[in-house]
């Protein structure tokens, strides 16, 4: 089998070799020119050296250069190991080390130190890809190599099972774990990406989220079905609006986060986004109040569902017609991820025993399907814990009602236990969401002498909003149980994100617990 990552844009150049693939500012790259540039690339990886399987990890940012870099590694039969951009150095090293990394990839001249500074620990070579990058001594220009290559080196084939990545998780406690994927559940999760969504050649996909992690994707689906990635630097509002306008973008991926700042820029009201036909939100709850806004702003256009590093082919799904129609009806659904796909996957929510639960009970959101990883890079902890039986334990809680919905309550650590009761942060932030003048909000654990832990919130708030804590408290009184009402609320400038911008309970929660020797606190 060829690496999906070389095998899906080779196929998309043979089919629709002027089809544009790629957008970057003025820079343009049709798909014969995607494959004739990344096969000379995986020729000059080949005569450094490259064995199969061998681990080659990129600098990310969010350009031209990242989507060759990949490809090419790929048709090498190398494994990508991409390094978040928003990362520190000392998680660079990390994973580089970690995954006995051959090589470490900066893209451009001015991440060369971070590439150096990565490899620094391990041993690994640095290259850089771009042609007008100094490289210095230690350093390689792949590029260079790869302008004296003259024949057109064929893909690597190697068995199904064969590693096609590692990617590392954020890391909410600890060092990264490394979640690997094969060729074969890479290439289920690009199928699926691309079927869930109908995406087809006249589709044009804006890749303003990190095309390492989430942002990804959208690339994968492009390459599918040979449509155009238009990218952009950063998740910048201004940038987006602009773009969609400009370049007629039909898809779209986002965090709750980010939507929630699209709506609010000023000039979120008069932009013309009316070629959007799919707005893909997921990698985080999101609010009621935030989906209606959506939708009435953005009309019938979106979709959500559940996947996460170890499965990113999206479990559960949600369109269009069924946000109507739980808008309309004004019913908890506009809480849920959705329904099984229609295909390949199947989820259920398991007790501590691994046995299903009925509809309605909490329990451990559960998944298989082809995209689900083989396993955690050097931690056969993780995979006894996690992978049983082809199912994947994902760490989640959740529900599921008698129609099939899923609904997410948290992760198994974020559970609030309160004088014998438990409480699921994402209850209280969806009620806290719906003041009007709350922005992101983010609920956690705080020990309490009486109750053992007690319910604690942090908000910040829309841009000109004012809202004093006890009216925030006195809001939730009227939407919550006694229960789960937070003890008290900080209004905040900002919330704590991960550098894929998920809040980050963990950091609000850490001065509290700083004294106490565990996190997770009984009654005194």
């Amino acid at each position: 089998m060829i690496h999906p990552y070389a095998h899906y844009p080779e196929r998309a150049a043979q089919r629709w070799p002027q089809q544009m693939a790629l957008v970057d500012g003025a820079r343009r790259r049709t798909y014969e020119e995607l494959d004739a540039r990344t096969a000379r690339l995986a020729s000059a990886l080949l005569r450094l050296g490259l064995r199969p399987g061998e681990r080659v990890a990129i600098v990310q940012e969010n350009c031209i250069e990242y989507v060759e870099a990949a490809i090419a590694i790929a048709r090498a039969g190398g494994a990508l190991v991409p390094l978040l951009g928003a990362l520190t150095a000392t998680e660079h090293a990390f994973m580089v080390s970690d995954a006995e990394a051959r090589f470490v990839l900066a893209l451009r001249g001015a991440a060369i130190r971070r590439a150096r500074d990565a490899a620094a620990t391990s041993g690994a070579d640095v290259l850089v890809l771009d042609e007008d990058g100094a490289t210095g001594a230690g350093t390689t220009s792949l590029s260079a190599l790869a302008a004296r290559e003259g024949e057109r080196c064929p893909a690597v084939d190697r068995s199904p099972d064969s590693l096609a990545q590692i990617l590392y998780t954020s890391g909410t406690t600890g060092h990264p774990k490394g979640v690997t994927h094969s060729f074969a559940s890479v290439s289920a999760a690009m199928g699926e990406w691309a079927s869930a969504f109908s995406v087809g050649r006249g589709d044009r996909l804006l890749g303003q989220l990190a095309l390492s992690h989430f942002g990804g994707r959208a690339m994968d689906a492009c390459w599918v079905a040979g449509a155009t990635l238009v990218i952009l630097p950063a998740a910048e509002p201004a940038a987006m609006l602009s773009a969609i306008a400009e370049h007629r973008i039909t898809m779209m991926l986002v965090v709750p986060t980010l939507l929630r700042m699209l709506l609010d820029h000023s000039d979120a009201g008069s932009a013309d986004l009316s070629s959007l036909r799919a707005v893909v939100y997921a990698a985080a709850p999101a609010a009621p109040a935030l989906v209606r806004r959506s939708l009435d702003r953005l009309g019938s256009v979106l979709y959500t569902g559940f996947g996460q590093t170890e499965a990113y082919g999206l479990a559960t799904c949600m369109g269009p017609e069924e946000h109507v129609a739980a808008l309309e009806a004004a019913t908890e659904r506009l809480r849920s991820v959705g329904r099984e796909c229609a295909a390949f996957a199947q989820v259920r929510i398991c007790g501590e025993d691994g046995d299903a639960l009925p509809p309605g009970e909490i329990g451990e959101v559960c998944v298989c399907a082809p995209w689900v990883t083989p396993g955690f890079w050097k931690r056969p902890d993780l995979d006894t814990a996690r992978l049983r039986d082809g199912w994947l334990r994902t760490g989640d809680l959740g529900r599921v009602d008698e129609e099939g919905y899923v609904f997410l309550a948290d992760r198994k650590e974020d559970k609030i236990i309160t004088g014998g009761f438990n409480v699921y942060p994402a209850e209280v932030e969806a009620a806290l969401s719906e003041h009007p003048a709350v922005a992101e909000c983010a609920v956690f654990a705080v020990p309490d002498s009486r109750w053992g832990e007690a319910v604690r919130a942090a908000v910040t708030l829309r841009p000109g909003a004012q809202a004093e804590p006890d009216a925030l408290l006195a809001f939730c009184r009227e939407r919550l149980a006694r229960f789960k009402v937070p003890k008290a609320i900080d209004v905040m400038s900002e919330l704590p994100k991960s550098g894929v911008g998920k809040i980050l309970r963990r950091v609000l929660r850490a001065p509290w617990w700083k004294d106490h020797e565990g996190d997770i606190h009984g009654a005194e």
